[in-house]
């Protein structure tokens, strides 16, 4: 009975999210990285910040793009539309005029989307 409860523990724990728990990463043969399928990636610091963000784009090569930053009840505060982006976009934005608080950068192209957490403070 208590194997049982042992092996149920360890399936519950390994299939399951804990928020703040990373899983070790898995041992990859030598000369192997891993890779993800497609490599998409919306980079916002500082988080928090004081009203100078940057932001970085890789992985939405020739789509076009809607850049937004909405607040927490979805009013869109900002919108910039990018178009045939190369392999890295950067961008430096002064939101240093927006109140305190929560906000939401939320990259949409096509068929993918993206969204990351900005406090302002």
């Amino acid at each position: 009975m208590l194997t049982l409860l042992r092996i149920l523990l360890l399936a519950l724990l390994t299939t399951v999210a804990v928020p703040g728990f990373r899983a070790p990463a898995q041992a990859q043969p030598p000369g192997k990285t891993p890779v993800a399928a497609e490599e998409k990636a919306l980079t916002v610091y500082p988080n928090p910040s004081t009203g100078i963000v940057h932001i970085n784009i890789n992985g939405f090569e020739g789509r076009k793009l809607e850049l937004r930053i909405l607040n927490v009840i979805g009013t869109v505060m900002y919108r910039e539309s990018l178009t045939e982006l190369r392999d890295r976009y950067s961008r430096t934005l002064d939101l240093s005029k927006f109140a305190n608080g929560l906000y939401y950068v939320k990259l949409e192209a096509d068929n993918a989307s993206e969204m990351r957490k900005l406090v302002i403070r």
